[in-house]
């Protein structure tokens, strides 16, 4: 069974600076905070493939893979799907910027996954822990693009 999770943010920063800063891939382990590395191992225009590395659990275990991606810069949004090993047979993210008054963004992300049926929780217990880590993941990416964006504007830069 696929299962859906919708999270969002409100931005204090204008929509082409959080487009921006969101979508640097080489930043993501300082934005995300979930990443200890991301590797670009293809892209052709707007379409692009990385291997993103977590940092090593409480075991000691380092989780990889492959997130393929296709940017569409002039609707500011992402589709992307995830590749390789975990508890997820398929999941696949969209996440779209909107523009609010010119000073903020909504970013919202978009997840439909399927859990393998050898994962030892359930549909319901692998919502709760995505949409938990995605809201925290938000928080972290809003304060994250808040404090870069004020650190621009006081360097002249927007």
């Amino acid at each position: 069974m696929t299962s859906h999770i919708e999270n969002e943010v409100l931005i204090g920063a204008p929509v082409d600076v959080t487009w921006r800063l969101a979508n640097d891939i080489r930043h993501w382990p300082d934005l995300f905070g979930e990443y200890a590395s991301v590797r670009l191992l293809h892209r052709d225009g707007a379409a692009s493939r990385f291997r993103l590395t977590a940092p090593p659990d409480a075991r000691g275990r380092v989780l990889r893979w492959i997130l393929e991606q296709l940017s569409d810069p002039t609707r500011r949004t992402v589709h992307a799907r995830r590749i390789g090993p975990g508890p997820l047979e398929q999941l696949s993210i969209r996440w779209c910027c909107t523009g609010i008054g010119g000073m903020a963004t909504r970013l919202r992300w978009i997840q439909d996954f399927t859990t393998r049926p050898d994962t030892p929780i359930d549909d319901s217990a692998m919502m709760s822990r995505l949409d938990f880590g995605s809201s925290t993941r938000l928080d972290l990416l809003r304060r994250r693009i808040e404090s870069a964006a004020r650190a621009e504007r006081l360097a002249g830069g927007g």
